[in-house]
This record gives structure tokens, C-alpha cells and sequence, in this order.
């Protein structure tokens, strides 16, 4: 599947750890707080920049959807659009990250009012720089069915059924750190 050693990142770098729940948190008039709202397929209200510290947090606005924002810092030398970045096969998508290992924030948020899934970071974007942003979650995945999948996935993303991932259908977007 494409994008396949990304997930296996993001599946080794805590996805798998859903004990850490927690509530999405913001107070609107914090310039260091930003919530982004998951549609299906794009993100709303991604902010083009945030100050160093900027704490991300992520809504569901999809009626049968999970979602999750997948945060990763780009080398500083990929001037790409982020559009092209997205369409790019999984050998050339494993050079894009700045350091190996988890990416910066995994957040996931199933539908309706359930909260918010900490899966690795707590939001907090402390590194200046480009990043990535992305839904790898399959379309029309089962949520219930991907989160007991990433519970009890020991080396890779979750196997559950469904479409491409939501990057495909369009689900990314950028964020400068300064």
C-alpha cells in the first residue's frame, strides 16, 4: 500500500499506544493554541504558520469517519509543494523527513463527541521548520475496527479494511513552525 513505511513510522511511533487519551484542548483567545477541524477529506482551519510551542488540537467533523493528523518535519532543503509531496511513492516519501523515527504529533479523533487520541506528542510543535500534515487513515475504515487494529498492532500500521488513505482523496496540508 502506498505510503506503507510511513504508517509502519507512525504505527512504531505510538499509534499503538491509545491508552493516552485525552480530551482536545484550546482556549480561542491563546495565540499558541489552534484547532483543526478533519473533514472528509481536507483539513479546516490548518493555520499556514504558528509560533514555536503552538499547540495543535484536532476536531471530527465527519459523521462516520476517524481521522488523524499526522505531523512530520520536512528537510530543510524539500522545497516541494506539499500537493506534490502527497502523490509521491512510499521509497520517495521515506527521504522527506527530517529525522528518522516518529513523526512530531499523531493525533486521532473518531466521530462524533469522542475524544480526542494523543498518540504521539501532546499537539506541541516546538521545532522551526516545514512540516507535512496528513490523514493516513483508510477511507471508509471502520473506526472502532482501526483502533482495536492499532492496539493490537506490534510492527506496522494497523490492517483493517477499507480504501486508500485519506492523503490520496486529498487530506494534507503544510504548517511553518517559526
Amino acid at each position: 500500500m502506498r505510503n506503507h513505511s510511513l504508517r509502519r513510522l507512525v504505527a512504531a511511533g505510538g499509534v499503538v499506544a491509545l491508552a493516552l487519551v485525552g480530551v482536545a484542548c484550546g482556549d480561542d483567545k491563546d495565540d499558541t493554541a489552534k484547532t483543526v477541524t478533519a473533514k472528509d477529506y481536507e483539513f479546516e482551519n490548518l493555520p499556514k504558520s504558528v509560533k514555536s510551542g503552538t499547540k495543535l488540537s484536532l476536531e471530527n467533523d465527519s459523521e462516520k469517519e476517524l481521522h488523524e493528523m499526522v505531523v512530520f518535519r520536512l528537510k530543510d532543503t524539500e522545497k516541494r509543494p506539499v500537493a506534490d509531496l502527497a502523490k509521491l511513492s512510499e521509497s520517495e516519501f521515506d527521504e522527506l523527513a527530517a529525522t528518522p523515527g516518529p513523526p512530531a504529533i499523531v493525533l486521532l479523533r473518531p466521530p462524533g463527541d469522542a475524544p480526542q487520541i494523543d498518540a504521539v506528542g501532546d499537539g506541541t510543535l516546538t521545532e522551526k521548520g516545514r512540516y507535512l500534515v496528513a490523514c493516513f487513515i483508510p477511507t471508509g475504515a471502520d473506526p472502532a475496527a482501526y483502533l482495536a487494529a492499532s492496539e493490537a498492532a506490534t510492527d506496522g500500521p494497523p490492517q483493517v479494511a477499507g480504501g486508500p488513505p485519506h492523503i490520496v482523496n486529498g487530506m494534507f496540508g503544510e504548517i511553518t513552525v517559526k
